[in-house]
This record gives structure tokens, C-alpha cells and sequence, in this order.
């Protein structure tokens, strides 16, 4: 065969196995008909799951729920007008109920309680004395920590040179995720909007009402220094003087215990002279270990002002730090402490069938 004619068949060869060439390619980069459908079946899925409602409010009430879960028949979820109050409920593990001591602190998460109050709410029932644990919202939010912005996010992607795909969502986020964000702020609890002292009159009379609907009358209040003002507003108004019976009061409860936890947020006269207004009231007034000076002042000034409202059971402790205090520690300081004071000035008489339409006893001063 001459050379020009092979010249011309290498000619279409070459063309040939270019053209074959970019077909696969081509071939390759388009995705299969069953990729295609696979992806879009996955992101139907991932849309509808993003549009699905969340299973809590907010995250405060999904660890709520959860330590209430785990926390099984003492955890009561009591009712507000600013939505549920977790609370614990320790019924009485001895024959004879004397009362109940209501415990308020103001640390929101139950999980972060001093394990002193603890050791209170868990051994007092196997003396007779009930105990009902609520926890109020904190004076100081937790701060939220900042996201960065897309100003920054976009300036430092400048400045590396590289945006990639990958790191967009961070600094744009999508329709979905957006949407999701505000249904969360949306159906975020009505409380983180209302006032704390407002919030706190609103758990006082819940505990208080529960208390009630068990029959159960004679109580004992214990509150911290930092939020005994709030506690005490709506309640000291109602305690009144019983001059025939000097050792019962008229009033919702029958004696008083300050744990002086907030070593910072210290009682001030004007406070104690409206806590200690009432003379017939008891109080137990306890400090804790180290007794520096600053706590030394405090010391002297609730005592001052208790003797200048002529208060007749007024009960000044200081008490030193245990090194460790468990749940089960029956033999702790501050328990024994309380439940003498309680047995002396708060102890009540359980009267058994007065309305046949509860079960059990009442509980009367």
C-alpha cells in the first residue's frame, strides 16, 4: 500500500481514539440515572427531618427531662402560669410525719446543688419530716458564648485563599437551618422573658399549692441569702402573731432556716429587718466555715438586727465544712442541726381522717 494512503488511515485513527476519548470522559462526569435518584431521595429525607418539630423546648428543658426521668417518683412536675416547675418530693419514711421542709435554692439545674442541701432533702424524711426541693432561676444567666461572625468567617477565608464548598454553611447558612434556629427561639420557654422575682412568687405559690393538695399545712422554709428577699415577699405578709398560742404561728409556715451559701450577695439591713419582722417566728441562722472577716461582719450585723426586732427564737450556727458529704450520710452537720431545730420550734401533729375525700392524714401546726 503506498505511504499516503497510510498516512491518511493513521489520520482517522488518531481522530478516532481523541473522540472515543472524550466520550467516556464526558460519560464518566455525568452521574448514573440511579445516583441522581439516590441523591435526591437523600436530601427529601434530610429536608423533611429538618422540618420536623423538636422533641423539647429548649435545651434547659430537655435536661429537665431528663433528671426527672432518672429521678422517677420524687421528681413533680408542678404547674405556673409561666409553664412547668421541676420540683422533688420526698414523702416521710417514719410513722409519725411531724411536717415538711421546703428547700429553695437558686441554682436551676437540680444537677448543681451544694451537696449539702442534698444530704438535707434525702436523710430528713427518715426522721419524720418531709421535703420539698425547688430550684429557682439563677440571678446570673449563664452567658452564651458568641458564634463568629460572616463578616470575620469571610475575612479570614480572604485572607488564607480558600473558600471552599465545605466551610459555607458556617458563614451563609442555609434556608433550613436558619428557619430551625428561629422555630427554636420561637418555642424557647415564656419564662426566660419574664422577671426573676416575678418567676419566683409564681414557684413559691406552686410549691405552697402542692403542699396543700397533700394536706400537708405545717412547714418549715429553707432559703439561701441570695434569694430569700424574693422567696419571703409574698410570704411574710401572710405570717401573723398568735398571741393565745406564743409556740404556733398563724401563716403558712411555722419556722425559718437562712443558709448563708452567697458568701457575695450578703443580707443588708433593710432585708433582715423585713425577714425578722415577725418575733414570733423562729430562725436558724446559719453560716458555714471559713469565718473570715467579712463573714465575721455579716454575722454581727443579722445578729444586731435580730435582737433589735426582739425576735424570741432567733438561732445563729456556724457551722465547719465537712470534708465530705454524701447522700446517704445520715450524721451531717447541718442536718442534725435543722432537724433539732426543726422538732423544737416547727414539730406538728398529724390529724388522720379529716376529709374523707383525701387519702391519708393532715399535718397541722
Amino acid at each position: 500500500m503506498p505511504i499516503k494512503n497510510l498516512n491518511v488511515l493513521a489520520h482517522y485513527a488518531c481522530a478516532l481514539c481523541i473522540s472515543a476519548a472524550l466520550s467516556l470522559k464526558i460519560y464518566a462526569q455525568e452521574p448514573a440515572p440511579e445516583a441522581q435518584s439516590s441523591e435526591a431521595a437523600t436530601s427529601t429525607q434530610s429536608s423533611a427531618a429538618s422540618s420536623e418539630a423538636p422533641l423539647y423546648e429548649s435545651r434547659g428543658i430537655r435536661d429537665k427531662t431528663l433528671i426527672a426521668n432518672a429521678a422517677g417518683e420524687q421528681a413533680q412536675w408542678l404547674d405556673t402560669e409561666y409553664g412547668k416547675l421541676l420540683a422533688f418530693y420526698r414523702p416521710t419514711e417514719a410513722k409519725k410525719t411531724h411536717g415538711v421542709l421546703i428547700l429553695f435554692h437558686s441554682a436551676e439545674d437540680p444537677q448543681t446543688w451544694p451537696p449539702i442541701l442534698e444530704n438535707l432533702r434525702a436523710n430528713l424524711p427518715r426522721y419524720g419530716w418531709e421535703t420539698l426541693a425547688v430550684t429557682l432561676p439563677q440571678k446570673y444567666p449563664t452567658p452564651i458564648p458568641e458564634r463568629p461572625s460572616s463578616v470575620s468567617a469571610s475575612s479570614s477565608a480572604a485572607t488564607t485563599g480558600e473558600v471552599t464548598s465545605a466551610a459555607q454553611p458556617e458563614t451563609e447558612p442555609t434556608a433550613s437551618s436558619a428557619s430551625a434556629e428561629a422555630a427554636s427561639q420561637a418555642s424557647s420557654s415564656s419564662s426566660s422573658q419574664v422577671p426573676r422575682d416575678i418567676l419566683i412568687q409564681a414557684y413559691v405559690q406552686a410549691a405552697f399549692k402542692f403542699l396543700q393538695d397533700k394536706g400537708q399545712f405545717n412547714a418549715v422554709l429553707l432559703v439561701d441569702n441570695s434569694s430569700a428577699t424574693q422567696v419571703l415577699q409574698q410570704l411574710l405578709p401572710q405570717i401573723k402573731e398568735n398571741p393565745k398560742d406564743p409556740n404556733t404561728i398563724d401563716g403558712p409556715i411555722q419556722a425559718l432556716a437562712i443558709t448563708n451559701l452567697q458568701s457575695q450577695e450578703q443580707l443588708g439591713t433593710s432585708e433582715l429587718t423585713s425577714i425578722f419582722a415577725n418575733k414570733q417566728l423562729p430562725v436558724l441562722d446559719v453560716f458555714f466555715s471559713p469565718d473570715d472577716a467579712e463573714q465575721t461582719k455579716a454575722r454581727d450585723l443579722h445578729r444586731a438586727v435580730a435582737m433589735r426586732q426582739k425576735l424570741d427564737n432567733y438561732i445563729q450556727a456556724s457551722l465547719d465544712s465537712q470534708p465530705k458529704i454524701v447522700e446517704t450520710d445520715p450524721s451531717s452537720f447541718l442536718a442534725a442541726r435543722v432537724r433539732g431545730f426543726m422538732q423544737r420550734h416547727a414539730s406538728g401533729t398529724e390529724v388522720k381522717g379529716v376529709d374523707e375525700n383525701k387519702v391519708g392524714g393532715q399535718t397541722k401546726p
